[in-house]
């Protein structure tokens, strides 16, 4: 289903609520007011943000935040920005996939000759002619829906495009997070084996733990033990939920390593009440849309939430999955009845806890990151469920998307008042709406190329293989 809504109006809108242009004034330095979601879950009908670099400096009621030269009063609601710890980006170029059946586990679908022809053969064709590309359209489209903070990006980490291709766009915590690390040093206590790589950054994604090196995952699982990695990312226990195999996995796993926190699950739809009972400290991502579309079922929620397992949601990908995670949350509420402020925890504040970042991001709090979006939302402050129109959003309510305090998508209108008079946004059509792109600190700068010569580029590799790149999906 697509949302008309006029661009006329919207642009009007943003121009007549902002009271200071940031064009007049630094960047460095705004202030951010209106309806705001609290660290605490309640709703400021009259909040403010204060930010300096990348930042927050002050947030609360708008009496108590120091005001700045610059500042925007927005309409909506103020969220923290969305943190996605499950998605394979570099898929998300590729359209919708309907195999017409379900399979018993995720190694059923990988060996299908549609899962080859229609995602694989294409997926590499892309890759080789344009990765860059891939990465930087991949995470316009995570900006579209929402996310500030996104994992599973272009290439194996250690190779050399990966930091060019993922810079100034969204928070990248498995190669380019921005975030305070120190890597472990080679003489690390932890680094014993043969193969123990040096994480990349705070947070690292396993996409087939069983089939890494014993070395190499207990090098990993000591890291969390000592703090230097923040978080370890695992897929497991992937399929239908009478599936015996891919339950086996959550066994395997848990009889060979041990579960410290910082470890987080990704998808168990397999799994048991009992084993939810095992699963102390450990975070769960939970994907519906892809787990429905492929299996027929998703993850007991109830029985994780009943032992007080922390949940968060994520998309997985766009081929089975949601284009974004604002899609993702809605398709949630709709399907699984799962209530607005708990979704939005899901994508804010829990998945910063569980992958324990939470210092860092996750809420609107001084001394935080400044990653924030606000979204079009009429928000009732006297309502028992205020985030419900949240929950009931599409990407063409997402107003403005903040990260590290630089501001990188949103209305065209809004998002030129938080940047130097006659900066170049690239513009897109997203659920009928017209949405910029700030692209000038990323590594399409770099490339020398524009959102339309990406699209571009990347249509001329998928043609090859009879595809294309679709429409960001509104829900």
């Amino acid at each position: 289903m697509y949302r008309f809504v006029s661009i006329t109006a919207r642009s009007l809108a943003a121009i007549l609520l902002a009271t200071l242009s940031l064009a007049d004034a630094s960047a460095d330095d705004w202030t951010l007011s209106g309806v705001m979601l609290a660290p605490s879950g309640t709703i400021i009908p009259d909040g403010a943000i204060a930010v300096s670099g990348q930042k927050i400096t002050s947030a609360g009621e708008s009496s108590t935040v120091p005001s700045s030269a610059t500042a925007i009063k927005v309409p909506g609601i103020i969220l923290p920005g969305f943190i996605d710890l499950h998605n394979h980006l570099t898929w998300n170029i590729l359209p919708r996939w309907l195999p017409g059946r379900t399979f018993a586990n995720r190694y059923e679908w990988q060996d299908s000759a549609e899962y080859d022809r229609f995602l694989t053969t294409p997926h590499n064709l892309a890759l080789n002619a344009a990765a860059c590309e891939s990465e930087i359209y991949a995470e316009v489209k995570a900006l579209a829906g929402g996310a500030t903070s996104v994992v599973g990006s272009l290439l194996p980490g250690s190779h050399p495009e990966n930091a060019k291709c993922v810079k100034g766009l969204a928070r990248n915590l498995d190669v380019a997070s921005g975030l305070p690390f120190t890597p472990p040093a080679a003489d690390d206590p932890c680094n014993k084996g043969a193969g123990s790589a040096i994480p990349l950054d705070v947070v690292d994604y396993e996409v087939f733990p069983l089939e890494m090196p014993h070395a190499r995952l207990d090098y990993l699982l000591c890291e969390l033990g000592t703090g230097n990695l923040r978080s370890l990312i695992v897929p497991l226990s992937e399929g239908s939920a009478g599936d015996s195999g891919a339950h086996r996995e959550f066994t395997m796993f848990s009889k060979s390593s041990t579960m410290p926190p910082g470890l987080i699950f990704v998808h168990g739809t397999a799994l048991r009440p009992e084993d939810f009972a095992k699963m102390t400290g450990v975070g769960l991502v939970w994907s519906p849309r892809s787990n429905d579309e492929l299996y027929g079922s998703t993850t007991n929620i109830a029985a994780a939430q009943q032992a007080k397992i922390a949940v968060s949601i994520a998309p997985d990908w766009s081929p089975s999955g949601s284009a974004g995670v604002l899609q993702e949350i809605a398709y949630a509420a709709r399907h699984h009845f799962i209530a607005a402020d708990q979704l939005i925890d899901m994508a804010t504040g829990s998945p910063a806890k569980m992958a324990r970042l939470d210092a860092q991001i996750g809420t609107l709090a001084a001394g935080k990151f400044a990653d924030i979006i606000v979204v079009d939302a009429k928000i009732d402050t006297t309502s028992k469920r205020p985030l419900d129109p949240v929950v009931k959003a599409s990407p063409a309510d997402i107003e403005l998307v903040v990260v590290g305090g630089q501001a990188l998508y949103g209305d065209p209108a809004l998002l030129a008042k938080f940047l130097p008079q006659g900066t170049k946004l690239d513009t897109l059509t997203v659920c009928g709406v017209q949405k910029a792109v700030y692209l000038g600190q990323s590594g399409a700068a770099d490339l020398g190329k524009n959102l339309s010569d990406i699209q571009a580029t990347l249509n001329d590799a998928l043609a090859k293989a009879g595809s294309k790149i679709p429409d960001i999906e509104c829900y």
